[in-house]
């Protein structure tokens, strides 16, 4: 099963969400950024690479916000989501079209990946978005 990571990275009130671009698969969607886990890498290790990679961006992760395991055309993708804070580098679109900062009740209005809407979903379950305890499977 594939191993993917994405970082709900949060200034304040406000949610780093990032627009796909024209040509990846689900072009013009938005999602939380990240991606693949690598071989030999850590979970961990792949969400901080991803958020490098995509955003030139340093982050610290602030511990698991959720896991899910989303299937599209009989493929399984196992999902976890990390809880995140910028600390250091300049905001570079790397991969994505555009990025927005929003609050959680912003959210609604973005058409979001269908892998993450069960996140948009839990953040908005909890009015102001506050970090939740990871769930299990």
């Amino acid at each position: 099963m594939k191993e993917v990571t994405a970082a709900i990275i949060r200034d304040g009130d406000k949610i780093l969400i990032c627009q796909r671009s024209a040509e990846d698969e689900c072009a013009m969607l938005w999602e939380f950024p990240g991606g693949k886990r690598e071989e030999g890498e850590s979970l961990e290790e792949c969400i901080i690479r991803e958020i490098r990679e995509e955003l030139e961006l340093e982050v610290k992760l602030l511990g698991e916000f959720s896991q899910s395991i989303y299937c599209l055309n009989g493929n399984k993708t196992h999902f976890t989501v990390y809880n995140a804070e910028v600390i250091g580098g300049i905001l570079k679109l790397n991969v994505h079209n555009a990025v927005e900062w929003v609050t959680v009740c912003e959210l609604d209005r973005y058409e979001f990946m269908p892998a993450d809407i069960e996140f948009v979903e839990k953040l908005t379950r909890h009015g102001n978005g506050s970090f939740v305890l990871p769930t299990t499977l």
